[in-house]
């Protein structure tokens, strides 16, 4: 037992566990070099030692001359362990000629020379960079910044005026100011800022010096003028300036500038700056709407809190105004638009920018190839521009040449407008007593070639008529409604071609011409008659109804009653039934005619007499049994209601009673149609009926006789 005891001890002392590996690990760890120190005992080692840490710089520099930071070491060496300034001098001159235009390395050498106060070499360094890198700024910065911590302030002027020489950003620019503003040199920076604004001419610039101004300088009654001229100075010169006209921070100097005004109690000068700028066309002409809405926005604000009644309703004209013009500028085919805005400019009176405004309105012809809404906008304006250089301008070659314009622009083939020609031809009588209505004719003749090619114009027809009517031309009158009827019936064929014919008629009669008008009756129901003329309603009806009506007022009764006749040959309706029954009754008869004929009263007393109700219900009866024949129900009924109608007029209790006992009986009745039950109206006319019961009767006589012969047979 102990025997084993012990190899079992022996065993696990001879074991090596993963801690004791970790343990030893760490143990038998390199510990770091450490170079044993070396102590120099004499100028031999010194040098020795000098030699050996040389040529291992010169050994690192030889495998990688672009690293400039074991340039730097190595000169850092020289000066800190060998107080060698030649030698480190040697090493950076030796470095730039790797790189010159490595910057970091000019500011360590610069850097180098201040630090051991070394002004002289540092100055001839500083000048030797900005000379070598004129366009790189942090040398200039880092010389400029040397000689104003030496106090050398006049150095620092030269070394600026060096640098702005070679047109520099506008940080150097800064800088100069800056300096010259620590040292309260308001004068030179003023300068300076007048040369600043001609080299970098920009809202922003502009802006500084105005701050400069208005804050850094003290302020006494000199300044306040001079603070205005620059102001003055930086307006002007950004509007006459194409590349600054378009800045934006232009409206900010413009509400600067008002502020100012009005901090210094000149209101009437910040009202008249924001006048200016949006009243002035020009101004407006070359700024950009987001500047006017800006400027427009600071003007607001202005008139709310200095305005009065009248400003401010000047601001809001001007508000309307700036609107219009910035719809026409997003839509130039917005002529509601160009109206309103063209109305503002004239109540402005700015004669050359209304013209100029109407100019740029007619130069955007619309697109559409149809009369539309848009054409008739666009033609109005043209209509607007001639009368405003008639009747405000004075100016009538300028007026005919807009008329001209416009109808050269009209495509007549497809549409044209009547306004356009009878305003021209007006103008031509307003303004030229000698040829004035030659060239109005003219004109006119040209409008009816030219707008006839689908169908002739009504209104220039008409306009054209009234004219030489109201001269007397009858010859040149009937000449144009025959030509008007003409293009007419080749063009049209409807209901207007009548409505032209009746009008020349009409025409006719007014100057006594009743053989002529009977032609033209005559002609025009030829023309119905032979289908030169046709329309969804009946024209003859229409055309007869008329030539009735004029045989009436001639007094022509007898032919009136043979275009009855006719018209019911052709259309034999209720209505015109009617119409011919009463026509009767509103005729004198033969008798009263006479005595009128003989009789010195130029006024006659007409009345009904029995003739008149005879003849009209002998009408009235033909009527009634011609729609009897027809069966034509509801016409007949149509046809007694207006016959009981007369005759509770003009009729006595007995005739009433007689055609009252004709008046039909509505009653409902039900048919198929199509295999479904329909439900309608039917007339039942008592004369009808008591003439169906005779028949009746007879039958019933007929079958009884009948029927006793037979009983008789039958008893036999």
């Amino acid at each position: 037992m102990n025997i084993d005891g012990l190899s079992k001890e022996k065993i696990s002392d001879s074991q090596i566990t993963s801690e004791q590996i970790l343990q030893d690990a760490f143990q038998l760890r390199d510990e770091p070099l450490n170079r044993p120190k070396q102590s120099i005992q004499d100028l031999d080692e010194l040098r020795s030692f000098q030699l050996t840490k040389r040529k291992e710089y010169e050994q690192q520099l030889n495998k990688n001359r672009l690293n400039f930071g074991q340039w730097l070491r190595y000169a850092k060496w020289e000066v800190n362990h060998n107080h060698d300034f030649p030698r480190a001098r040697s090493i950076f001159e030796r470095a730039l000629e790797v790189n010159v235009q490595h910057i970091p390395f000019w500011t360590h050498y610069i850097q180098f020379e201040l630090s051991n106060k070394n002004i002289v070499h540092a100055r001839n360094l500083l000048d030797r960079a900005v000379t070598t890198l004129p366009r790189l700024d942090k040398l200039w910065f880092l010389y400029v910044q040397t000689e104003e911590t030496l106090k050398n302030y006049q150095m620092v002027r030269i070394i600026f005026e060096r640098w702005l020489s070679w047109n520099p950003n506008p940080s150097a620019w800064d800088a100069y100011i800056n300096f010259e503003k620590r040292y309260d040199e308001f004068n030179n920076a003023r300068e300076i800022y007048v040369r600043y604004v001609q080299i970098h001419s920009s809202g922003e610039i502009w802006l500084k010096w105005i701050d400069f101004e208005m804050n850094d300088v003290p302020v006494n009654a000199e300044q306040v003028t001079r603070i205005r001229n620059v102001f003055e100075l930086s307006v002007d010169t950004m509007l006459s300036s194409e590349s600054l006209r378009g800045d934006i921070l232009l409206a900010e100097i413009i509400n600067k500038w008002s502020l100012w005004e009005i901090s210094v109690k000149e209101y009437e000068r910040a009202r008249a700056i924001f006048q200016l700028m949006l009243k002035n066309d020009k101004i407006q002409a070359i700024i950009t709407p987001e500047q006017r809405n800006r400027i427009y926005l600071s003007y607001t604000e202005f008139e709310k809190s200095y305005g009065d009644k009248d400003t401010i309703e000047s601001s809001i004209m001007i508000k309307r105004k700036l609107k219009y013009e910035e719809d026409v500028n997003k839509n130039p085919q917005d002529y509601d638009s160009w109206w309103s805005y063209i109305n503002i400019l004239q109540q402005e009176d700015n004669n050359e920018v209304t013209r100029e405004a109407f100019e740029r309105a007619v130069l955007v012809i619309p697109t559409d190839s149809f009369k539309s809404t848009v054409w008739r906008g666009y033609i109005y304006l043209w209509i607007k521009y001639a009368f405003w250089e008639e009747f405000t301008m004075g100016s009538i070659k300028n007026a005919r040449n807009i008329w001209n314009r416009a109808l050269k622009i009209i495509p007549h083939k497809h549409f044209t407008f009547a306004k356009v020609w009878v305003s021209f031809a007006q103008f031509e009588i307003r303004n030229d007593s000698e040829s004035g209505l030659a060239n109005a004719r003219k004109i006119l003749g040209r409008s009816i070639g030219q707008s006839s090619i689908l169908k002739p114009k009504r209104k220039l027809f008409k306009f054209y008529i009234e004219l030489e009517k109201k001269l007397g031309e009858w010859d040149r009158v009937r000449k144009l409604y025959e030509k008007w009827l003409e293009i007419s019936l080749v063009g049209e064929n409807n209901l207007s071609t009548i409505n032209i014919l009746l009008a020349y008629i009409d025409f006719e009669k007014s100057i006594q011409e009743h053989e002529r008008c009977v032609y033209l009756y005559e002609l025009g129901v030829q023309l119905v008659e032979d289908d030169k003329i046709f329309t969804k309603d009946n024209p003859l009806e229409y055309m007869l109804t008329s030539f009735i009506d004029y045989y009436k007022e001639e007094m022509r009764y007898a032919e009136a009653r043979k275009l009855y006749r006719k018209l019911l040959e052709q259309v034999s309706t209720a209505k015109v039934w009617i119409s011919f029954a009463l026509f009767e009754s509103s005729i004198p008869t033969d008798s009263q005619l006479k005595a009128f004929e003989e009789s010195t009263d130029e006024e006659f007393e007409f009345s009904i007499n029995e003739t008149h109700r005879e003849k009209t219900r002998g009408i009235f009866k033909e009527a009634n049994n011609h729609f009897k024949q027809k069966d034509l129900k509801e016409e007949r009924a149509v046809v007694i209601q207006a016959w009981k109608q007369y005759e509770e007029s003009h009729g006595s209790e007995e005739s009433l009673n007689d055609v009252t006992k004709k008046t039909p009986v509505i009653v409902k009745r039900r048919r198929l149609i199509e295999g479904e039950e329909e439900e309608y109206l039917d007339y039942i006319f008592p004369e009808d009926e008591e003439e169906a019961k005779p028949a009746k009767i007879s039958g019933l006589n007929d079958f009884l006789a009948n029927a006793q012969k037979w009983m008789a047979n039958q008893n036999q």
